[in-house]
């Protein structure tokens, strides 16, 4: 059902906190890449504001199965010849045009530039047994909130690769993400490189979640502003991916906030500075308490682990 050349697709359907995101992703891509369409795949046909914000409105296949399984039906969804998926948790901050240019002619790849080898651990699978079992020398490391696929017999090998893959997750060992399915990360990643697709070496300016964040958030969709270090290293996405516990963070409502009225952004940024000494200095901890909120009565065990996580991560007290 190829249309249109080039163009984005995202997902959102069930809760309408989903939907909202992205419409708030729409939102931001009309701010600085006007000229790219917009495909949405979701259960909320009805929704008016969806029809505006989106130049395709594609109804879900449930019978695809849940969230992570979802993405290995890309390729049937989209209505572009050239397609960047993007997940509805992120927000633009400036044109993404640069990101098409860059991908051109690959068939399907995804920013980074990590790769798992025999000896590393990964949280998801056993990496050296996936390797042995695949006869791989690597296998690439990367967040799945950004794919660029082309209309090509090879992307599509790949996704067809990945859905084989997916009947034999837990025989391969990969492990479920928030009890909602197996890591569709690690399942395009052994496809891609049976297909010999490889990484796209982006230096942190197509998409980057603050996962790892030291420092400061440094994010402004409206000026386009976008540096914060992830790590040990600085970046600057085009695309910040407010990934997980990051979507509750406090500098995501603020964003999200301008985005729906951009002519209150500077009425309001005294306001708001008042406010960032405490606010942000906690936005961690109130977005994990959000998080929690939503999460527990859908999967206590997953949140368990994650509090249980976070606060062996937190330093030792000083004795006096």
């Amino acid at each position: 059902m190829t249309i249109s050349k080039t163009g984005v697709i995202t997902y959102a359907y069930g809760a309408p906190y989903y939907i909202e995101m992205a419409k708030s992703l729409a939102r931001s891509l009309r701010l600085h890449s006007p000229n790219i369409p917009r495909a949405i795949v979701t259960d909320n046909q009805k929704d008016r504001e969806l029809s505006e914000l989106f130049d395709y409105v594609i109804p879900l296949q449930k019978q695809y199965g849940s969230n992570m399984i979802q993405k290995l039906h890309l390729y049937d969804y989209s209505p572009f010849d050239r397609t960047l998926y993007i997940d509805s948790d992120c927000l633009a901050v400036r044109d993404i045009k640069f990101i098409f240019d860059a991908f051109r002619g690959r068939n399907f790849s995804v920013p980074g530039d990590i790769y798992l080898q025999a000896g590393d651990k990964d949280t998801f699978i056993d990496v050296d047994d996936i390797l042995n079992q695949f006869d791989l020398k690597k296998l690439p490391h990367f967040n799945g909130g950004l794919y660029y696929f082309e209309q090509s017999n090879t992307a599509k090998a790949v996704f067809e690769t990945a859905l084989e893959l997916l009947r034999d997750w837990k025989k391969l060992g990969i492990a479920e993400v928030r009890g909602d399915g197996p890591n569709d990360e690690r399942i395009v990643a052994i496809a891609m490189m049976l297909h010999s697709q490889t990484l796209f070496e982006d230096n942190g300016q197509m998409m980057r979640t603050p996962i790892g964040l030291r420092g400061s958030l440094d994010v402004d969709t409206i000026t386009g502003k976008s540096t914060f270090q992830k790590y040990n290293k600085v970046v600057s996405p085009a695309l910040v991916h407010f990934a997980c516990v990051w979507a509750e963070h406090p500098i995501y409502y603020r964003e999200v906030s301008k985005l729906k009225d951009p002519n209150k952004s500077t009425s309001n940024q005294e306001k708001s500075n008042i406010f960032s000494a405490i606010q942000y200095k906690f936005g961690y901890q109130i977005a994990l308490l959000r998080y929690i909120a939503k999460r527990v009565p859908k999967n206590h065990k997953y949140v368990q682990a994650r509090v249980t996580r976070f606060f062996r991560q937190l330093p030792e007290p000083i004795a006096n």
